[in-house]
């Protein structure tokens, strides 16, 4: 952008527009005050040049900046800075970045002058955005300082490495309230398609409303669109419905409104403020998304959670900017003690939605339904696939001490015994360990009840030399204390086996079978989602629910694969074998028989893993 014209100063020292200082973060001196920045330096210096101010007539006949409201600073609130990354602390009504068109300065602005000028260097100077905050939001953004950081943060944004949490404060009681028979703070999840028109306008929509919006209307604003110039994005069409889910939980209730915490599964523009008001609870001050009213004078959304890997280090760091304490006096709640943005050298934030009790994911009240499915047989991947392909990861051999995790009736632990192996079977359901220990009389193995998220190896008797957790994992919710509690209950070089429905290609409500008639008669899987987490409770028993039996519900807990190759490496694992088993069941002869048979053979239906637990 041209500048006007500015007389040259022969003293040295900072440059016309000043040196941004970086305020650093220390226990004596926060980097984030409530209700403004601390630190920096002001424009200029005392009896030298300065820039003319924005909107004067000292202005270049390119430059179109309005002029700064009153009280503008451009302060910066820089929470961290090395040769890779800058991350910020953004105010509230400032935009991140402008949009094509738009000529207000932006804290993106901001930052390209600090790193400039930081520099001091006549050549030109790069910095790159990585993700944004509405302008009325305030929080923590990251930008790139090198190219490399900013294909990697883009990359990991893009395979939602990234952990993000945000607080917010709302209207209404989300939930309902507390509750005195539900005293855990409820959580739960808003999933929707948001789409933007090509005047930047968001709308959420339903499953039936993106069909219909993928129709007429869409043809309708592609058509203006392209009208207005195109999108207005680069590379993006403007009416394509994108996927949104965002988690929430409670965090607590007051004066008729709620704080609660958010966490993103991805980033779309005002996805929060989109799904807040979807949910019923617009967030505090955010009229334009159906606030009714303002009593904190700004919309109540901050982002204080920002955690990744660093581009250069590999380290997980995290950095905290905590909620302002009006957020908490809106609600009638003191504010914490710990009020300043702070950098954590340390894994990135844990943002599970509520963890269900013990008693909602265990199979407890399946478990009759279960028992028989697999004792008499009529679950053909049980025997055919499953165990065998487990016996050839785990390479049993006589004396061989192992624990099997969510054993159910024990159908794993008789086939270890039965080939010399001493097993332990834990399990959460008291209906399966009662079943196991009924079928298992005159062998050589042990029952035990307890929840997998909370194994006490030596109480179970080990070190083990190995253990197992069999159609499981994905079962179970969350799965980090799950595979610690493995790594404890191991002997150094003790190994890990378990088996999973293929993340990628069987996630339950993801994925589907499809015939391509056109394409000459072709068996496809499709795969509609894979890198967003999620639950979706099973039924269990498909078949004979549809024939008129109760159906038989279970829940299951969708990772990619990087979640479970994360979650072995920081609970001390490496992986040292991975299958992919596809099932062995055939079509009844007909036209398409050959052509399923072909699909199902090549799209596996499982995938087994064998980890080692690292030597100490």
């Amino acid at each position: 952008m041209a500048k006007g014209p500015v007389k040259k100063s022969s003293k040295p020292g900072p440059t016309p527009t000043g040196p941004l200082k970086p305020v650093r973060v220390t226990p004596s001196r926060p980097a984030v005050k409530v209700g403004g920045p601390v630190g920096g330096r002001p424009q200029g210096r005392p009896g030298g040049p300065r820039k003319p101010p924005f909107g004067s007539k000292g202005l270049g006949p390119f430059d179109r900046r309005p002029p700064k409201p009153l009280g503008y600073t451009r302060q910066l609130n820089i929470v961290h800075e090395d040769a890779d990354i800058l991350v910020v602390d953004k105010p509230p009504g400032v935009l991140t970045a402008n949009m094509p068109g738009e000529d207000r300065e932006s804290l993106f602005d901001q930052v390209k002058d600090y790193v400039k000028s930081s520099r001091r260097t006549r050549k030109p100077v790069k910095v790159w955005i990585i993700h944004r905050l509405d302008k009325e939001a305030s929080g923590l953004l990251v930008f790139a300082k090198s190219e490399k950081a900013f294909h990697w943060l883009k990359e990991d944004f893009k395979a939602k490495r990234i952990k993000r949490l945000y607080s917010a404060v709302v209207e209404g009681l989300v939930g309902g309230g507390p509750k005195e028979r539900q005293p855990a703070l409820p959580a739960g999840t808003v999933q929707s398609f948001i789409t933007e028109d090509e005047f930047g306008n968001t709308r959420s929509l339903g499953v039936g409303e993106t069909a219909r919006h993928t129709g007429a209307e869409a043809r309708r604003e592609r058509w203006v669109g392209k009208r207005a110039g195109g999108p207005r994005h680069p590379g993006e069409v403007p009416d394509k419905p994108q996927l949104a889910v965002t988690h929430y939980r409670v965090l607590g209730y007051g004066n008729g409104r709620t704080l609660v915490q958010l966490r993103l599964e991805t980033g779309r523009k005002n996805q929060i403020r989109l799904h807040m008001k979807e949910l019923g609870h617009p967030i505090i001050g955010d009229r334009r998304f159906g606030a009714t009213n303002d009593p904190i004078q700004r919309t109540a959304l901050h982002a204080t959670d920002l955690g990744f890997t660093h581009p250069t280090t590999g380290e997980s760091v995290r950095y905290v900017s905590p909620a302002p304490a009006s957020f908490f006096r809106a609600v009638g709640m003191q504010p914490p003690a710990a009020s300043e943005t702070t950098r954590e050298p340390a894994a990135a934030p844990d943002a599970k939605v509520r963890q269900r009790a013990a008693a909602e994911t265990s199979w407890d009240e399946v478990a009759l339904w279960y028992d028989q499915l697999v004792e008499e047989g009529r679950s053909d991947h049980f025997d055919q696939v499953i165990v065998p392909g487990t016996l050839r990861l785990l390479r049993p051999l006589a004396g061989m001490r192992v624990l099997d995790i969510a054993c159910g009736q024990g159908h794993l632990c008789r086939k270890l015994a039965e080939l010399g192996v001493s097993p332990v079977g834990v399990d959460a359901s008291p209906r399966l360990i009662e079943a196991a220990k009924a079928r298992s009389e005159g062998l050589s193995l042990r029952f035990e009840e307890g929840d997998a998220r909370s194994l006490d190896g030596p109480a179970l008797g080990g070190p083990f030399d190995a253990v197992t957790c069999i159609m499981a994992l994905m079962n179970i919710d969350p799965l980090e204390p799950v595979l610690r509690g493995a790594a404890s209950a191991l002997a150094p070089g003790g190994t890990l086996v378990f088996v999973i429905l293929h993340p990628a290609f069987r996630a339950p409500g993801q994925t589907s079978w499809g015939w391509d008639a056109a394409g000459g008669g072709r068996q496809f899987r499709r795969v509609d989602g894979y890198l967003s987490t999620g639950q979706t409770p099973i039924t269990m028993n498909p078949g004979y629910a549809a024939h008129g039996a109760e159906a038989v519900q279970t829940w299951t807990f969708h990772r990619p694969l990087q979640a479970y190759s994360k979650a072995l490496a920081e609970a001390g694992f490496v992986i040292e074998t991975i299958e992919e088993w596809p099932s062995l069941r055939v079509s009844q002869p007909g036209p398409r028989a050959v052509e399923e048979n072909r699909a199902r053979r090549e799209i596996p239906m499982f995938l087994g893993v064998r980890a080692v637990k690292r030597g100490e």
